[in-house]
């Protein structure tokens, strides 16, 4: 989580520097999470065939590569290279991701949406370790302002690789290849609505965090570190509410937590368009944390409840190749979009994607299904 918040503040940034025209600057970013919805179906395949540590350990020395070479091809101000390196950092992405269903399949049915709020909590400490990392690693090499900051990303990884190799992981005990065909999955409401809040859900969070580095730099003109605070805060309140967000969901509901999530991202874009000052970027990003929080860990613990054992390598890899695919087209277009059309245009466009999570939340609330098995 700490190397995606590292990217998240300075690939774009660094996108203008090595792209060959300004609205190419988040193309990068954009390739992280392609290839991140390459890598989720194939490591989910992977991780039920011989289990999630070896897999787990890849992905951290696939990161700390991806990393090394961002910095390198900032050096060389080489941008396929830069391309290349960051799409290494996106797979790895895509690998982490099943942290969350390594640990909700640990435990009983009633506990999956305790443990999915508190392993997402993590990202509490990684936003604190992005931006001080950034902060104290800026310009540290000279020629390229931001090089030494992926350098530094690239050695926490291996920092974190003794960690990795300790878990203790259950071995694999069934075929992946069992239980019901997905075709019975989506036909199921109560999944389809978790799977669309979930999808949409980060996809909005991605399509306004992309632009917004580019926003607040380069166009309002604040300084790297304003620009670090507003996404340290960012990712503060994604993941600071996942210590409680599991006993809210369990207390109110899935339904009751969507709609209220919903709620808040609706407020973000009347903020949005409403102003261009520092407040007003902390604020939008704020909120957009908090309904992407409450969006993500629900429609996560309705994934996570919807498969027994033998079906959740392919449920799971089917959903979050869904999800990143999603992630990976709002981050593509957001680039372009916010070159073309602008900021306070990209916010009202966000509303889409909120209004379809919407219909498909009420459609879950009139079916009465709340078992939350498929059948």
């Amino acid at each position: 989580m700490t190397t995606l918040n590292i990217n998240i503040i300075i690939v774009g940034l660094s996108g203008l520097i090595v792209a060959p025209q300004p609205w190419l600057a988040t193309l990068p970013l954009s390739f992280q999470f392609i290839s991140s919805m390459l890598s989720t179906l194939p490591a989910s395949l992977l991780m039920g065939r011989f289990g999630r540590k070896p897999i787990f350990v890849l992905g951290v020395i696939i990161i700390a590569c991806g990393m090394a070479g961002q910095g390198l091809a900032l050096l060389t101000g080489n941008f396929a290279g830069f391309l290349l390196a960051s799409m290494l950092v996106g797979s790895a992405h895509g690998i982490a991701q099943y942290y969350r269903y390594a640990a909700a399949d640990s435990v009983a049915e009633d506990q999956k949406p305790v443990v999915v709020s508190l392993v997402l909590a993590g990202g509490v400490i990684a936003a604190f370790a992005g931006a001080n990392i950034v902060n104290n690693t800026i310009g540290l090499l000279p020629g390229v302002i931001y090089a030494s900051c992926f350098f530094a990303g690239a050695v926490l990884q291996l920092i974190a690789l003794p960690v990795i190799l300790s878990l203790r992981t259950p071995p694999v005990t069934k075929q992946v290849t069992g239980g019901r065909p997905l075709s019975v999955f989506f036909r199921n409401p109560r999944f389809l609505s978790g799977l669309i809040a979930a999808a949409l859900g980060y996809s909005v969070m991605t399509f306004l965090m992309t632009a917004a580095p580019l926003q607040i730099v380069s166009v309002s003109g604040l300084s790297d570190s304003e620009n670090a605070l507003v996404i340290q805060w960012h990712v503060i309140a994604m993941f600071m509410p996942s210590f409680f967000t599991g006993w809210l969901i369990r207390r109110f509901g899935s339904e009751g937590i969507i709609l209220a999530s919903l709620m808040i991202y609706g407020i973000a874009v009347m903020v949005l368009i409403n102003g261009l000052s520092f407040w007003h970027y902390f604020s939008v990003l704020l909120l957009v944390g908090l309904g992407w929080n409450g969006l993500y860990v629900t429609g996560s613990a309705i994934i996570a409840a919807s498969a027994e054992p033998e079906e959740r390598a392919k449920v799971q890899g089917i959903s979050d190749f869904i999800i990143t695919m999603m992630i990976a087209i709002s981050s593509l277009s957001a680039g372009s979009l916010h070159y073309l059309i602008g900021w306070k245009s990209m916010g009202v466009g966000a509303l889409i994607p909120v209004a379809v999570i919407l219909i498909f939340t009420l459609a879950m609330m009139l079916t009465g299904k709340n078992n939350p098995k498929t059948t």
